[in-house]
């Protein structure tokens, strides 16, 4: 895992997951032992085998639990949340869902019995796993395999040196096995670029570090103030960026303005990890600088449990969260001011942590909405995410979708996410390999956010979107025409196929794409602006000093479509719950805004000023629509999705209230 200043990523993972709902293990060939697929990582070839762990080393494991029944889970979730289901809308308390899908008494005590019996001590005992702790020896004995240590271009890595496996009788309890290999973790940035678009590259970094917007010249709407005096491009003068989006431009433009429209009597939880000390101070003085209501008592609640965090090498600092943390709080406040925020903060960016921070959310239902502005990568190396640990985010988005929840994810800021892309691209992870969607955004129990490039006119309402992608140019030595263009790749919304089969409510409704003959689980499924070379205003203490800046990615997409959500369920006085099955359904009634790569049918440029302590590289040129590998076009895309919602997007609800 990893986090931007923009926006979120978390590194992890090789190994694909084959169907959704289901578990990772089969039956081995003697029939007595299921093999936990993808427990062993790529990185454990015998030519690097460092030797075994200590047979005395005491290891800690997780093994995550399936479902009861999961055909009956499959069929009930198809009819609760498929708009003509028997059952639409009859959502389960949490209660109801342990009853009817979590594993039975007798079942976790068969998991727990065959654990303790080999020598192991069970730590935690949970809906969703059960952890434990003993001596490798013990280990070896529970899953059939020992761990060693392998060499790796990243230091000594611990892994099981075969498939690790669990006797039959538990094969349809346990469907993932979590920390006997390395854990997915935070990174700062990617790597470097070299070679003639290293500076394009670098000034586009600089660009994307948050900073106070002061001293620096920028339009009040798209096309406002022409820079004059710098050179052309595409034939004519390039206008200067939009500045950062308020909270009141940001519902005027997307038809959330209407008194009805201010999720009040809906609550929308935000998980991230760490927090900030000052989020709801920072929040209020925000609100009150862009003319907004601040927070009302009781409205903003945190869950974060400072005693208990891993702060280390593996993830970003706490401060470095802090940004992310703000941009979800106030784009949900801003796009839905009457919302209860409920903000969890995992103790760190791994996978288990961030899991328990979700399942802490859907397990209470303490909140309708759940937005999370942070993602991973499957196809990585080394490769962390399991189909197993895969198979179990799956379960609990699930339950959420029993439950009534909508969980929201950001769909990433790479485009394809594939090496290429990550050549230049500042949100990428240097380490994928293949061309992918973001995880969890391409789980199919989840509704992935794209992110557009939001063109306001001179009355602030709509004038047009296209697909968030930026390409920079600069002037070498602050006196040159632009170059390269169209520019340098840097900024660019998620999309494309996931490793999930295509679900039904896509079928008929979105092409191939880059599956091919394979219809595959597509992404995004809608999209908002997020632009980070047009971005939205935050507020939020920096070593001490609260700040406005501008904010990009489909990180400030995320919360702001997760708020309209709000919006959508005020308007009916019900919950949404899992929203894929109705947003697809509404595809063709005319609530999305149809985006494209070139809605001006030429290239579109802006300038964004960086104010004169950048010196030479103060102005930057970014021509927009040019995300790698993806392509907004009429209908649905791997860009932007079905689109961004319109102004009859919440007419359509209250209509239907």
């Amino acid at each position: 895992m990893r986090i931007h200043r923009t926006a979120l990523a978390v590194v992890a993972a090789t190994l694909l997951a084959t169907t959704a709902g289901t578990g990772s293990a089969h039956a081995s060939s003697g029939g007595s032992r299921a093999v936990l697929e993808g427990s062993r990582p790529a990185y454990a070839v015998p030519g690097q085998d460092l030797g075994a762990v200590p047979p005395s080393q005491v290891l800690t494991a997780r093994l995550y639990l399936g479902s009861r029944d999961p055909a009956g889970l499959s069929a009930f979730l198809r009819s609760v949340t498929d708009p003509a289901g028997h059952d639409h809308g009859r959502f389960l308390s949490p209660e109801q869902y342990r009853q009817r899908f979590a594993l039975t008494p007798a079942q976790r005590r068969t998991v727990t019995r065959w654990l303790t019996s080999t020598g192991l001590t069970v730590t935690a005992d949970t809906d969703h796993y059960v952890e434990v702790s003993g001596p490798e020896a013990a280990m070896d004995k529970a899953l059939g395999t020992a761990i060693h240590r392998y060499r790796t271009a990243w230091g000594p890595l611990q892994a099981p040196a075969q498939s690790a496996s669990v006797p039959a009788a538990v094969a349809g309890s346990v469907v993932a096995l979590d920390g006997l290999s390395a854990p997915a973790a935070a990174h700062p940035a990617s790597a470097p670029a070299t070679g003639p678009q290293a500076a394009a590259r670098a000034a586009a970094a600089r660009a994307a570090a948050p900073r106070a917007d002061t001293g620096t010249t920028c339009s009040a709407y798209f096309g406002e103030k022409p820079a004059t005096g710098l050179p052309p491009a595409y034939g004519g003068t390039v206008p200067f960026t939009t500045c950062p989006y308020t909270p009141a431009q940001l519902r005027r433009a997307y038809g959330a303005a209407t008194p009805g429209a201010t999720g009040k009597g809906r609550t929308v939880a935000i998980v991230g990890a760490y927090g900030s000390p000052v989020m709801a101070a920072d929040a209020d003085r925000f609100a009150r600088a862009t003319g907004d209501r601040p927070l009302r008592p009781g409205q903003y609640q945190e869950q974060v449990d400072p005693a208990h965090w891993q702060v280390g090498s593996s993830c970003a600092p706490p401060s470095a969260w802090a940004g992310e943390q703000a941009l979800d709080v106030e784009t949900v406040h801003g796009y839905a001011p009457d919302a209860a925020i409920r903000y969890v903060g995992a103790n760190s960016c791994l996978d288990a942590d961030l899991m328990a921070a979700e399942a802490s959310v859907i397990d209470h239902r303490s909140a309708d909405i759940i937005t999370n502005s942070w993602a991973e990568i499957i196809h990585s190396q080394p490769g962390h995410l399991t189909p197993g640990l895969v198979a179990a985010w799956d379960m609990l988005f699930q339950q959420a979708a029993a439950e009534g929840i909508g969980v929201y994810f950001a769909a990433g800021d790479c485009g394809d996410s594939s090496p290429q892309a990550a050549e230049s691209g500042l949100n990428c992870d240097a380490k994928t390999t293949a061309a992918q969607a973001d995880f969890p955004s391409g789980d199919p129990w989840v509704t992935s956010v794209g992110a557009t490039t939001l063109a306001t006119d001179r009355n602030g309402d709509y004038a047009w979107e296209t697909s968030m992608g930026d390409a920079v140019s600069i002037r070498p030595e602050g006196t040159s025409p632009w170059a390269p263009l169209p520019g340098v790749f840097t900024f660019g919304g998620g999309g494309g196929p996931s490793d999930f089969p295509q679900p039904w409510y896509q079928r008929g409704r979105v092409p191939a794409g880059r599956s091919g003959t394979t219809a595959r689980r597509d992404t995004p499924d809608v999209s908002l602006e997020g632009d980070g070379a047009v971005p939205v205003l935050i507020g939020y203490t920096v070593d001490g000093t609260f700040q406005l800046m501008g904010f990009g990615g489909t990180s400030a997409a995320s919360p702001g479509f997760a708020a309209i959500q709000a919006d959508a369920e005020e308007e009916t006085g019900r919950p949404i719950g899992f929203a894929n099955p109705l947003l697809y359904a509404l595809g063709r009634a005319g609530v999305f805004h149809d985006v494209t790569d070139r809605p001006a049918g030429g290239p579109t440029a802006v300038v964004q000023d960086l104010g004169a302590a950048a010196g030479d590289l103060r102005y930057l040129l970014y021509t927009v629509g040019q995300d790698y590998g993806l392509h907004a076009a009429p209908g649905y895309d791997e860009a932007t999705g079905l689109g961004s919602p319109n102004a009859a997007y919440l007419r359509w609800f209250r209509s239907h209230g």
